[in-house]
């Protein structure tokens, strides 16, 4: 089975109404990630932050870890936005389900919705020279709860779905698209430390 189909798997037992313990990922023998309950090497964003407070430490290497999660999330530029999407069976993403898909894709479970990844990790100031890549940005329409989120790739830039699908954009006031974000930035969560 392919890494995608073995993803859209998982993705679609992460579903609303399905068993979390089967919606986890971990290395197969054959090196794959494939599906299993109680595999170690999958785990939520509170565990993660527990092994960082305990000092364990994933032995490739934060930095290759941020790196693999950004990678996969492109892999699906120019994916359709659909509202609810998760990128099953090669379907479309909404802002949440790309960014779950992308750290799934990596043994790391985060919620489903943005207002839950919103609360994900731990919060880092918005201060774009501390940002690092695979950090969760949060976004709010009109002084509302979070709406939208996206993942930072690096060199100002964020990969996110919106109405125009997977597409990067520019956390600047020279861009006007990226002027409409940065309005709406309201704040920062790190997984991966």
């Amino acid at each position: 089975m392919s890494t995608r189909a073995r993803i859209a798997l998982v993705a679609a037992l992460s579903l609303p109404g399905c068993a979390r313990s089967t919606a986890t990922l971990g290395p197969g023998g054959d090196g794959w990630w494939t599906a299993g309950a109680g595999d170690p090497a999958a785990v939520t964003a509170t565990e993660a932050a527990e092994a960082r407070r305990e000092g364990r430490e994933d032995a490739r290497g934060v930095a290759a870890r941020r790196a693999d999660v950004v990678r996969t999330a492109r892999e699906f530029m120019g994916r359709p936005y659909k509202l609810g999407g998760t990128g099953v069976m090669g379907g479309g993403f909404d802002c949440s389900g790309l960014i779950q898909y992308a750290y799934l894709a990596h043994g790391l479970q985060l919620p489903r919705r943005s207002v839950e990844q919103a609360r994900a990790g731990r919060p880092v100031g918005k201060d774009p020279g501390r940002l690092e890549p695979g950090d969760i940005l949060t976004f709010a329409n009109h002084g509302r709860g979070v709406t939208h989120v996206g993942m930072y790739v690096g060199e100002g830039r964020f990969i996110h779905s919106s109405s125009k699908g997977v597409r990067e954009s520019v956390l600047s006031v020279d861009d006007p698209d990226g002027r409409w974000w940065l309005r709406r930035w309201v704040g920062v969560r790190r997984v991966l430390d």
